[in-house]
This record gives C-alpha cells, sequence and structure tokens, in this order.
C-alpha cells in the first residue's frame, strides 16, 4: 500500500471540507477521519480530466479480489450521506473507502477490520465519472 495515491483536485478540495465539517459522524467514521486527512495529505492531485481511468475517484464503481477468499466484490466509493452498504455503496470514511480513494487497477490496500488487517486488490474500474466526462460529479 506504498504506491502513490492520486486525487483529482476537486475530490481534493470536497474531501477537505468534509474532513473539517461539524457533522455528527458514526464513530467508525470518526477512526478514519484522520486516516482519510493522512490519505488526501499524502495524495499528488491533478485536474479532473488529467486524472488516468484505472485510478479510484469518488463515485467510482470498483471491482475487488479479496486474495483470502477469492471472491470478487464490487462497490462504490460515495460520500458519507450516499452510503449503502446493501446497493454496494461503500462511504469514504469506512476503512474499505479512505483505503480505495486514489489508488488503481492493480494495487493491493489494506484497512483494519475488527478481527486485524484485511488486504485486497483492486481488480478493475467499471466506472470512474472522469473517464465518461463527467468532472463535477
Amino acid at each position: 500500500m506504498d504506491n502513490q495515491i492520486t486525487l483529482t483536485e476537486l475530490d481534493y478540495a470536497r474531501l477537505s471540507q468534509l474532513t473539517l465539517s461539524e457533522r455528527k459522524f458514526q464513530i467508525v467514521e470518526l477512526r478514519n477521519l484522520s486516516f482519510l486527512r493522512a490519505v488526501i495529505n499524502r495524495a499528488s492531485k491533478v485536474e479532473s480530466n488529467a486524472i488516468a481511468p484505472d485510478y479510484v475517484t469518488m463515485n467510482s464503481k470498483v471491482e475487488v479480489l479479496d486474495p483470502d477468499t477469492k471472491k470478487v466484490m464490487t462497490v462504490q466509493l460515495v460520500y458519507p450521506e450516499e452510503a449503502n452498504l446493501k446497493n454496494g455503496k461503500i462511504s469514504v470514511l469506512s476503512p474499505m473507502g479512505s483505503a480505495l480513494l486514489g489508488y488503481k487497477v492493480g494495487d493491493t490496500i489494506s484497512f483494519h477490520v475488527p478481527k486485524g488487517i484485511k488486504a485486497m486488490n483492486i481488480k478493475s474500474i467499471l466506472y470512474q465519472p472522469e473517464s465518461q466526462g463527467e468532472y463535477t460529479v
């Protein structure tokens, strides 16, 4: 998980604002708030129209592979108010969500779960707004 993280400038601005907001976060979100701050602070920033299509940006729909079970899972990275696990929408403030942000296809991410640390491989990007010309989603 030492690969370079890349964010669009719009995602960086919105997420920076989110981490400073006064909204009431759930306990899990609060734990990940400092992790998300660290992620966005060390990320390279690019214009929305310049991000490569294989990077996970906000609202991207991603296939991840669990190397332990060999199961593939599809998730969409969303803002906390849009999160809905039943529909595969995970919050950027969840452990997996903040770990996915800014990484690319082929990268392995890791994040904390109740039983320790979980690793997942980013298998593919099914949808990335910027690659579809959607720069303000």
